[in-house]
């Protein structure tokens, strides 16, 4: 999972009490990342947290606490458990360790630059204080250079995920979400990374074994499948009712179906904690394959028992 990693120099123009009034939104933020499945609860920086960054010996930690004093206690309970990482390189492999002293950014002196061109390497999120404008986006496009193994020296621009504020966390999710989607490899990838594409949605326990069973050729259409019913379930807060706004073909089975036994006996599957349950609605996917799910209009969550060929009617 991705790691979180501050962009120190945008605090170099920040007073300690500006800090104070941006760090809870930033905490919630990051929060919102770690929930999404978008970051790690963690925070790389240059320097530690206890160093000192702004005049009369303050640091971060002790902004944590103050912020914690002025009301803000479960944001500084965050940012106090974040597990840090420090200096910058601290227990990074050698893929990065090597190809990090041939890169340098191009319009920031090579320290202030040295988070945001990690970022690039490792494909990490940049948590920078919204201290400028070019600070306080969702996006930012870092100019490095490059030396690469035949001596010549390459230009290169790319953009990285930033969060400068709360309401950037969950367009750095989505991105992260619709990214995963596009990249699942199969059906184990699938399952081992469930909560990061599909971040609304709840898994039996028997959906594991059933994916490994699914033609190989029907995984991009599973993962849309599953995409829309995760879409469905993200708006069914807002959109309210008895449920969820489908956004494709959910339908019940039949009264048929439910009225015999073994057929009905044949839907019921161990849900999230274990417990066997009915799940006697569906959506179609691939040739003639199935997800069965069910769902709680009480607590709006959508959950999947089965992904597999039809089940016998």
């Amino acid at each position: 999972m991705r790691e979180m990693v501050l962009n120190h120099v945008s605090l170099s123009t920040v007073e300690w009490h500006d800090a104070l009034k941006f760090l809870p939104g930033l905490a919630d933020g990051m929060a919102s990342l770690v929930r999404g499945g978008a970051a790690q609860s963690t925070l790389r920086m240059s320097r530690s947290l206890h160093e000192n960054y702004w005049p009369g010996q303050r640091s971060l930690f002790d902004a944590f606490r103050q912020i914690r004093r002025e009301g803000a206690r479960d944001q500084s309970l965050f940012l106090m458990k974040l597990s840090e990482k420090a200096p910058l390189l601290s227990d990074l492999g050698p893929h990065v360790t090597d190809r990090f002293p041939m890169c340098g950014a191009r319009t920031l002196p090579p320290d202030e630059g040295a988070p945001l061109v990690l970022c690039v390497i490792t494909d990490a999120i940049a948590v920078s204080f919204p201290s400028e404008p070019a600070w306080d986006r969702d996006r930012l496009a870092v100019e490095f250079e490059e030396l690469l193994p035949d001596g010549k020296m390459e230009k290169a621009c790319e953009d990285i995920d930033n969060l400068a504020r709360s309401a950037h966390a969950s367009l750095i999710v989505d991105r992260n979400v619709g990214r995963l989607r596009r990249r699942c490899a199969d059906a184990t990838d699938l399952w081992g990374r469930r909560r990061q594409m599909f971040p609304h949605l709840a898994f039996g326990q028997d959906v594991g074994d059933h994916l490994v069973r699914v033609n190989a050729g029907w995984l991009s259409t599973l993962v849309n499948r599953l995409g829309d019913l995760d879409d469905a379930a993200a708006a069914w807060a807002d959109a309210g009712g008895d449920a969820p706004p489908w956004t494709c073909k959910v339908t019940p089975e039949s009264t048929s179906v439910m009225n015999n036994e073994r057929l009905r006996e044949a839907r019921r599957f161990k849900s999230v904690n274990g417990e066997p349950m009915l799940f006697a609605w569906h959506a179609r996917f691939g040739r003639g394959a199935r997800i069965h799910l069910r769902f709680d209009a009480r607590t709006r969550q959508i959950e999947i028992g089965y992904i597999g060929v039809h089940l016998p009617t």
